[in-house]
């Protein structure tokens, strides 16, 4: 039996009309909208990373850990940051008046160089006209055979009067000039003796703090019952941390990219000009047009973030024990979504590698780069330290989560 075929509807023939003719306006319409969704999704990240870092702080303080023990270490920290901070501007500005004092100095004995010149032109002179007596000038004018000749002879001991005066006005200018090099001198070595001075007192007080501490850690360890306040609060502080990555991860699922390429990475710019988020990288692409390598394809080859040290194990995480301001690098190319104070960690750093894979950089000293920043492998993004650290052992807590779970970082480091 033949089937007869079936008449072709006139809606059909409208609708594929109307889609060839979106068709045809989907580049001229990407193209449009590109910069736009671009900066879209800048202010939607900006917003996310401010919603929960508010968010965390709020928690903090909602479960009283601002009374416990890491509040202590918290005051201690920032207070021995800030000294830290006062006394590399007061080093700075010392350096920076001893360099001038060089130069000063050599003003000086160019000027007494000089005064030494004119001082043995004006005994010369002395000399001279003493040799002529006081009668020099008539004997200059009458000894001559005629009017003509006394009149030259007039010129030149006139001519020899104005270069007396002259030198004489050059040498009160010199005097005056080195007196005040000399007190330029004076002031600028009274400046630094006053730096000095409050660089000393700024070093005590950094001092007493780091005693404080002591005294505080010493009170850790000589106290079962603060030992396991201890445990208690870095439990705490690591589930907290634990539940801000998942939250951090699920609101950064939410905001849908543009489809444009990840812009180049740059260096992390200063606090007082903080740069906005860049765009990260589709996650539907392998590589950019770059050649970057996804980081599932570089696990078990990453370069460590501290090279040339044996990383110690305290779970879930890495400890690389380090001397305070070592260099934090980043393990793989990613962008900053956290980079603040976090409880239990100090200032802490965390990395967005796309592929639901981050990474954590925490106890450092001082942060190099701010929440938005691309950072690439082996960048510099901090400087490692004790900070929120109970122990007082300066290093670097490391830790890596996947899918939102702390995994065994050694797995994503090479050898």
């Amino acid at each position: 039996m033949k089937h007869r075929p079936k008449p072709t509807m006139p809606w059909k023939a409208l609708f594929f009309g109307a889609g060839i003719l979106l068709l045809a306006l989907v580049p001229a319409w990407s193209s449009a909208s590109s910069e736009k969704n671009a900066q879209s999704y800048q202010l939607k990240l900006n917003k996310t990373l401010k919603s929960l870092n508010d968010e965390n702080k709020k928690l903090q303080i909602q479960q009283g850990m601002e009374k416990g023990l890491l509040d202590e270490l918290e005051l201690l920290d920032k207070q021995l940051t800030d000294l830290i901070t006062q006394r590399e501007d007061q080093s700075r500005q010392m350096q920076e008046a001893k360099e001038k004092l060089p130069e000063l100095a050599q003003q000086i004995q160019i000027q007494q160089h000089e005064l030494e010149k004119i001082r043995a032109n004006r005994s010369s002179h002395l000399r001279l006209m003493y040799g002529m007596g006081s009668q020099g000038i008539l004997k200059v004018v009458f000894s001559q055979e005629n009017i003509s000749k006394a009149q030259q002879g007039i010129l030149y001991y006139g001519r020899l009067i104005q270069a007396r005066n002259d030198q004489f006005r050059l040498y009160a200018e010199d005097i005056e000039k080195l007196r005040l090099a000399t007190e330029n001198h004076k002031a600028l070595l009274a400046k630094t003796q006053s730096l000095a001075d409050i660089l000393a007192k700024e070093l005590v007080q950094l001092e007493q703090k780091k005693g404080e501490r002591a005294q505080l850690l010493a009170n850790v360890r000589d106290k079962k019952a603060l030992h396991q306040q201890k445990v208690e609060e870095l439990q705490r502080a690591r589930g907290i941390l634990g539940a801000f990555v998942d939250k951090l991860h699920s609101a950064l699922e939410t905001i849908s990219p543009p489809t444009t390429e990840a812009p180049a990475a740059s260096q992390p710019e200063q606090k007082n000009n903080k740069p906005l988020a860049a765009t990260p990288p589709p996650e539907d692409n392998a590589a950019t047009s770059q050649g970057f390598e996804r980081i599932l394809q570089k696990k078990g080859r990453l370069v460590p973030p501290i090279g040339g040290r044996q990383a110690l194990n305290r779970p879930p995480g890495l400890f690389y024990q380090v001397e305070k301001e070592t260099a934090v690098k980043a393990v793989y190319r990613g962008q900053v979504v956290y980079a603040d104070w976090f409880r239990g960690y100090g200032l802490l750093v965390i990395l967005n590698h796309g592929d639901h894979v981050y990474s954590l950089y925490g106890h450092n000293q001082k942060l190099l780069v701010v929440p938005g920043d691309w950072v690439e492998a082996q960048d510099a993004i901090a400087q490692s330290g004790d900070s929120g650290s109970l122990e007082g052992i300066s290093g670097l807590y490391f830790e890596i989560r996947d899918k939102g779970q702390s995994v065994n970082p050694r797995h994503w480091l090479g050898s």
